[in-house]
C-alpha cells in the first residue's frame, strides 16, 4: 500500500510538473519607441545695430575681410590705428553665423596690421566690433552682415 501511494503521489507530482511546463511562455509586448519630431530650428535673425559714436581725438580703425574659400571661410579684421592708437586697449570680435552659433576673438594691446580670425560660415555672418579703451569706456566701432560670395 505504501508502495501505490507513492506511486500515486509521484505520478500526481509528475502530471503538475508537466501541466506546469506545457503553457506557453506568457508574451510580454515590448512597446515600440514613436520618435517625438523635433521642433524646427528657428530661422536666425542677423540684423546689424547702429555703431557707436567714438569721441574725437580716440578714432579706432579697423578693416574687415572674408575669405572665400569654402572649406576656410574666415573673417579677418586687421587693426588700422586712428587717433586713439595710445588710448586703445584691445579689440572685441564677435561673429554670429547663419545658422546661429557664435565664435569671438580678442586683440590685446594691438600694434597696427595685427589682424584675428574667426571662422564663418558658407553663408551670410553678423560681424560686430568693439573698442575697449584704456578709461574703461567701449565702443561698437562695426557691424555690418557680410555673404560668403555674391
Amino acid at each position: 500500500m505504501k508502495r501505490g501511494v507513492l506511486i500515486l503521489t509521484g505520478l500526481i507530482v509528475l502530471a503538475l510538473l508537466g501541466a506546469g511546463c506545457t503553457q506557453a511562455p506568457p508574451q510580454t509586448s515590448t512597446p515600440t519607441p514613436t520618435p517625438t519630431p523635433l521642433p524646427p530650428t528657428p530661422a536666425v535673425t542677423l540684423t546689424t545695430e547702429p555703431t557707436d559714436v567714438v569721441p574725437a581725438g580716440q578714432s579706432v580703425l579697423i578693416e574687415v575681410s572674408r575669405g572665400t574659400l569654402s572649406f576656410d571661410p574666415v573673417i579677418t579684421v586687421v587693426y588700422r590705428g586712428g587717433t586713439g592708437i595710445n588710448l586703445l586697449s584691445g579689440l572685441e570680435v564677435k561673429v554670429t553665423r547663419s545658422d546661429g552659433t557664435v565664435g569671438t576673438a580678442a586683440l590685446s594691446e594691438p600694434n597696427i596690421g595685427d589682424s584675428v580670425d574667426v571662422l564663418g560660415s558658407t553663408g551670410k555672418d553678423r560681424v560686430e566690433v568693439w573698442a575697449v579703451m584704456k578709461d574703461g569706456n567701449t565702443y561698437k566701432i562695426y557691424d555690418q552682415v557680410l555673404e560668403f560670395r555674391k
